[in-house]
């Protein structure tokens, strides 16, 4: 019975933990749209990884090739359940690798200001997709979407 109660506990854990790099950070669009109205807790945190920005598109993604550093946030809500449907369709995440512009997948992602490893959900660029990424991708070497554009908004 206890080990039961742990592993849902820690199934908690992972519904309820979000990573995010890119247009979900705080004060972009898509934040204000899919997660602000949740009022989660928000948490600077990290994650290792490679970032590229993709010009045709205008936003971030990431792999998990690589050893940089990716900067971000974790939103912990207990309404995770209802905001990931949303942003699997933003994200055209459909569970199946090969059909997804992205996946989904559970990471360990670091909060900056404790050093605390915890489980998150984050969305990443396909394995599949890798080659394809490398040539029409741009690497973000500091892996840190907020500051690179208010670089691009500079320029």
């Amino acid at each position: 019975m206890l080990q039961l109660l742990k592993t849902e506990r820690v199934l908690l854990m992972y519904l309820n933990n979000l990573f995010v790099f890119g247009t979900l950070l705080p004060g972009l669009e898509n934040y204000r749209r899919f997660v602000e109205a949740y009022k989660p807790e928000v948490h600077v945190a990290r994650t290792t990884g490679t970032m590229y920005y993709l010009p045709e598109d205008g936003y971030p993604v990431v792999t998990t090739d690589g050893d940089g550093e990716i900067k971000g946030v974790m939103f912990v809500t207990r309404e995770l359940p209802v905001i990931l449907p949303q942003i699997d369709e933003i994200q055209k995440y459909t569970g199946v690798d090969s059909q997804s512009h992205l996946i989904r997948e559970i990471r360990d992602v670091e909060l900056v200001e404790t050093g605390e490893v915890v489980k998150a959900h984050m969305y990443l660029w396909p394995r599949s997709k890798t080659e394809w990424l490398k040539e029409h991708g741009i690497v973000i070497p500091d892996g840190d979407w907020a500051r690179f554009l208010r670089e691009l908004k500079k320029d």
